[in-house]
């Protein structure tokens, strides 16, 4: 690593020619376009999203200057500048170890709570240890300040060089990742909340093939370590993983992903990222390019950025390097991996995984954060013995979505807010208990529902919802479910059920839940048409009367809803066949009404059958449209507007809708099946996708602003 920074240094001393790293300005007060790969003289780079920005800070060669400087883009191929962010001269301790000469290297960025944070690698090496400093800032574009002593120093066989800080999206902790060179030793450490400091040192084992250069990254539940191997100096050097469920390993050793090829040496030192822009994965990482045989190399290395890609496992496969990088010549930036799909992709499952997305679920907190949800069913799901969900945060009002949490033993379950805390609230498992969770860092950590006061709250029985609306009225919350045990057969099992609860009582206590009695279907029914109804909402009549209105499975159109009368006491239902039903528009599938005090009218997002699809099948396996419906009374519903569609009914599908009022706007969370470049949807029912929309100025829309129908 010495002879690393010796090399560095002469890079800044011979000033490399700029036809060499593409085409870019050499003023720092102008911006670097590239045009294509490599796109800038330097090494080690490391990026980071912030907002609608990447942020790269790399080892650079800027003339003979000795600073660091970030760059920042928003569609990576115009780059700004910025700096320099810090001056090695500006870190007071660099010479109290005595020896003649000093750089730094490798930085890393990472952000908490507003503030950012630059890490770097001190050397020499040899004949003292290196070292690891912190210097924080108000912008990733600086100036930053050095904390005023080193965080980490080397020594007994481990070099303190390349860190690398890592937030655990599912527990929110910092930690820091260092370590390699001639030591080959992985170290990690928990960052104390003040970000300058170490709270302690995590035991931890070096993976296989680990030279340098650690970078951690979390992907679809799943930590992935990647670093480099081999000689910096020749064509050894290479990026291998490994993976595990924890962020301190142990590690499962996966392979390499990039390595030299016949025309480009020594790939390594690498970061993965998401573009803001498409959400598609890229690696950045340098190189020699156009260098023949193994080395050692002389001259400098250079940056590239290329796609990267998973495989149904969440392998990621092996990396080509390329010459064109992100770039095109028309400087259009390249297309999304899902640009057709509608909404914003938050999650997606290939159909070849045997995972389906399932029961969506949105909550807006009283803080603007956005909370999401979704479990997994299909063939390779736990659904009938553990189900499991994921949870998804988004701090920009839904332009962007980071998963925070997975979660075993939650199933069918709504997202909701109440007094400060968020909830989740569904079953265990399929036809399994009804369990709620709480969460006091908006959705990071859960508790556990292992008993009757920590969430369990039936102890015995099978039952059956969907992300549901919670409801206050008279001091108490109100939530429809259904229990299973009105039979076998699917749709006639369900019997509907209200539970409600004072608003001041603790949610996770059994005995403070009030349950009406079930109330099964009747065969007989709509002339003998009506298999089922079930997902039921809990609703304040207009008549200030709280009901549930039921999704309800018939043969053929017209689609129906169910109106079930709740006693006041919230222990008894009523249904007159007579008068409860009535024509609603996508009843047969899963849809959520809300109340709109500022239009006077009840809403809801319907997955409903167009005249052009009626007679294509039973009304519950349509799904390929989603239009906006309201209501002033509960049984006459007026279409405003076909919000979504595809002609396709077959595998293409918009629903299970969980929505909310936002201000002027609707926003929500849709299991959408869409092509995706790797198979479609399983069928319409079988998601690949969780989707975001926000449908604008909702009050105002008018069936001319539907989605054409082609």
């Amino acid at each position: 690593m010495m002879q690393l920074m010796k090399t560095v240094l002469q890079g800044f001393i011979l000033s490399l020619a700029l036809s060499a790293v593409g085409s870019w300005t050499a003023s720092a007060a102008e911006p670097i376009r590239a045009s294509g790969n490599p796109f800038l003289a330097g090494a080690d780079p490391h990026v980071e999203q912030f907002g609608d920005r990447v942020w790269m800070v790399p080892t650079h060669y800027r003339g003979i200057e000795r600073s660091f400087y970030a760059y920042s883009s928003k569609d990576l191929v115009e780059w700004s500048v910025h700096g320099p962010i810090l001056a090695f001269s500006d870190i007071d301790w660099i010479d109290d170890d005595g020896a003649p000469n000093h750089w730094a290297w490798a930085p890393c960025l990472a952000e908490k709570q507003g503030k950012y944070y630059l890490y770097y690698s001190v050397g020499p090496q040899i004949p003292t240890p290196s070292r690891i400093g912190v210097a924080v800032a108000d912008t990733p574009a600086g100036p930053f300040k050095d904390s005023g002593k080193p965080l980490l120093t080397g020594g007994d066989g481990f070099e303190a060089i390349d860190p690398m800080v890592f937030r655990d999206p599912l527990g929110g902790k910092y930690y820091l990742f260092a370590g390699g060179s001639a030591g080959a030793t992985l170290r990690v450490f928990e960052l104390a909340e003040d970000m300058v400091a170490f709270a302690r040192e995590l035991e931890v084992e070096t993976p296989p093939y680990f030279t340098e250069g650690a970078f951690m990254h979390f992907h679809r539940g799943r930590y992935y370590l990647s670093y480099s191997h081999g000689s910096y100096r020749d064509a050894t050097y290479s990026v291998h993983y490994a993976t595990s469920d924890s962020v301190t390993g142990p590690w499962d050793y996966q392979g390499r992903i990039l390595s030299s090829d016949a025309r480009h040496k020594g790939p390594g030192h690498h970061s993965f990222f998401r573009d803001p822009g498409t959400d598609a994965w890229y690696i950045a990482y340098h190189r020699w390019n156009d260098r023949a045989g193994d080395g050692p190399f002389r001259g400098s290395r250079q940056l590239a950025i290329d796609r990267i890609a998973y495989d149904s496992t969440g392998a990621i496969l092996p990396v080509e390097m390329t010459d064109t990088g992100v770039s095109i010549p028309d400087g259009i930036r390249p297309e999304a991996p899902f640009a057709g799909v509608p909404g914003i992709v938050i999650d997606h499952a290939p159909q070849a995984e045997g995972l389906y997305i399932g029961s969506p679920s949105l909550a807006v907190l009283q803080s603007g954060t956005y909370v999401a949800s979704h479990d997994f069913f299909g063939p390779k799901s736990g659904e009938w013995e553990s189900a499991q969900s994921v949870v998804f945060r988004s701090e920009d009002r839904g332009e962007h979505w980071e998963q925070v949490a997975r979660i075993d033993g939650a199933f069918w379950s709504n997202l909701f807010e109440h007094q400060g805390s968020l909830y989740l609230m569904g079953t265990d498992k399929h036809h399994g208990q009804i369990v709620i969770r709480r969460s006091l860092d908006e959705g990071r950590t859960w508790t556990q529902p292992a008993s009757a006061t920590t969430g369990q709250l039936t102890e015995s029985g099978e039952y059956h919802t969907a992300p549901m609306p919670v409801v206050v009225h008279e001091g108490r919350l109100w939530r429809a479910f259904e229990d299973a045990m009105g039979g076998t057969n699917w749709g006639q099992r369900y019997r509907a059920i209200m539970m409600s609860i004072p608003v001041d009582a603790d949610l996770l206590v059994r005995e403070n839940w009030t349950f009406s009695n079930p109330l099964a279907r009747n065969p007989e029914w709509l002339d003998g048409r009506f298999n089922g109804w079930l997902e039921g909402n809990a609703v304040l009549g207009p008549d200030g009367e709280m009901v549930t209105i039921l999704r309800v499975d018939t043969p053929d159109c017209p689609e129906k809803a169910a109106i079930v009368e709740v006693a006041s006491d919230g222990k008894e239902l009523r249904f007159s066949p007579e008068t409860g039903f009535i024509d609603f528009p996508g009843g047969a599938k899963k849809f959520v009404i809300r109340y709109d005090p500022e239009s006077g009218l009840y809403w809801t997002l319907a997955t409903y059958v167009e005249e052009r699809h009626q007679g294509a099948g039973k009304p519950g396996g349509i799904r390929n449209t989603l239009g906006l419906f309201c209501s002033k009374d509960l049984r006459e519903w007026e279409l405003r507007c076909r919000l979504l569609y595809h002609p396709d009914v077959r595998n293409h599908g918009f629903q299970y809708p969980d929505w909310h009022f936002d201000g002027a706007d609707i926003v929500a969370v849709i299991r959408t099946a869409y092509d995706d470049c790797q198979g479609g949807a399983h069928n319409n029912h079988d998601a690949n996708f969780l989707t975001f929309h926000r449908f604008r100025t909702f009050r105002t829309l008018t069936p001319s602003d539907s989605v054409p129908m082609p």
